[in-house]
């Protein structure tokens, strides 16, 4: 049975807050998909291990398959495990230490709203009618 995925547009509404997104496997090649898995599953134990839940999610125009982007449910930039996670996984200037494996981005509900983030929202859900 195939899977639903909300779109970062439709977690961005339900959420209205800022938010984090993970995103593995989008620049790999094949020969690194182990490195890649292994990778996607570290994170998933630490998420775990700090009690933070995540959600697969599928970039605008996503049709199918596995997008290897999960929003991360930090309760905001003042989360402590945001500077636990930077010390785990990424450069003091939040760059991934494996930046050809995965990515973490912060998008603001701010600048989701002022690059018309509701309004492509609106537009793609009336494409489906």
């Amino acid at each position: 049975m195939p899977m639903i995925l909300k779109s970062v547009d439709q977690i961005m509404d339900e959420e209205k807050r800022d938010m984090y997104f993970v995103d593995f496997g989008r620049f790999l090649s094949d020969h690194d998909k182990p490195l890649m898995s292994q990778r996607r599953q570290e994170h998933f134990e630490w998420f775990g291990s700090k009690g933070l839940r995540r959600a697969l999610a599928a970039p605008r125009g996503w049709l199918e398959g596995d997008p290897g982007l999960y929003a991360v449910y930090f309760t905001g930039p003042d989360d402590p495990r945001v500077a636990e996670y930077t010390a785990r996984f990424e450069n003091p200037n939040g760059s991934s230490l494996e930046p050809d494996i995965y990515q973490m981005s912060f998008i603001t509900y701010e600048s989701w709203l002022a690059h018309d983030g509701a309004g492509r929202l609106a537009r793609d859900l009336g494409d489906d009618e």
